[in-house]
């Protein structure tokens, strides 16, 4: 009896050391918002150890392969998107893929998110399949890792690297602003050069700076002189209030932010004479038209 109680008590003490061990393949997920499309993948990590050739000896030529281990890799859209060019409904998808060094490779997005990585989906069953493009690097990759390496207002890619193996996606976005080319009647009245002063974080007001409005082939443009450094160009993209407009800057003649506070011009008599953007109740930018 003795000796029974010292053994249990024994196994006792080891269970939550056993129970706490590290698994095999780990989960993680990555997740990125692109104007307002929010994409999450979440997966199981597995490590290279050491093996050479994953795909073609871990991963079979002839298998469809979720990328990852365990439950199924999920990939979740808010909104649809499109994939290297290939529409997907907004959703919760489980992720495979084929990987036969001799035919195209293929990634497919399966409507059933919950499967396990056994379950070896047929493609035929599959929502979408896209033909994918893979690289070698002299990087190794120890652990499975998805990532978004590059973000722009209607794009990001989806990058997944294992071993010595690269496979991006190009994830299309449609903007909430799509672009409007305005008419000269309707730019003409914003037209001109404003003195802008920005909220201070002491509730007082920044200097004045000199901004001027222009017509960049149908849409208005602003260009702003900062006393330290280079002009700041944005663009106001305009929405369905009359003199209400979203400021978006610009990097070499593209979109790469928008701001979440509008601007609203005040017009009198056909001529705009200023303008106010505000935050948190207060005004954050103030214009008055100087010529």
């Amino acid at each position: 009896m003795h000796k029974l109680i010292v053994v249990s008590v024994a196994v006792a003490m080891l269970a939550p050391e056993v129970g706490a061990q590290i698994r095999a393949s780990e989960r993680g997920s990555v997740s990125q918002t692109v104007d307002g499309t929010v994409i999450t993948v979440d997966y199981g990590r597995p490590q290279a150890r050491g093996r050479d050739s994953l795909f073609g000896k871990v991963v079979t030529r002839d298998e469809v392969w979720t990328p990852g281990a365990n439950q199924a890799t999920t990939f979740q859209i808010s909104r649809d998107v499109t994939v290297d060019g290939k529409p997907l409904p907004a959703g919760k998808y489980s992720l495979w893929l084929t990987s036969d060094p001799t035919s195209q490779w293929m990634l497919y997005f399966h409507k059933n998110a919950g499967l396990f990585h056994t379950a070896h989906p047929r493609p035929a069953d599959m929502a979408l399949a896209v033909p994918i493009s893979h690289t070698t690097t002299a990087e190794q990759v120890e652990v499975l890792t998805f990532d978004f390496p590059t973000v722009s207002p209607t794009h990001t890619e989806l990058r997944l690297r294992w071993g010595t193996t690269t496979v991006p996606l190009d994830i299309g976005i449609t903007p909430t602003t799509p672009k409007v080319v305005l008419t000269a009647d309707q730019l003409t009245p914003y037209l001109g050069t404003y003195a802008v002063t920005f909220a201070t974080p002491n509730g007082g007001r920044s200097p004045e700076m000199k901004l001027a409005i222009v017509n960049a082939k149908g849409a208005l443009r602003g260009i702003l002189d900062q006393p330290n450094g280079e002009p700041v160009e944005m663009e106001y993209l305009p929405t369905e209030t009359p003199g209400r407009f979203m400021p978006a800057f610009l990097k070499d003649g593209k979109i790469y932010d928008v701001e979440v506070a509008p601007v609203e011009f005040d017009v009198v008599n056909g001529r705009a004479t200023g303008f106010t953007a505000m935050f948190d109740g207060k005004p954050w930018i103030q214009a008055k038209r100087k010529n």
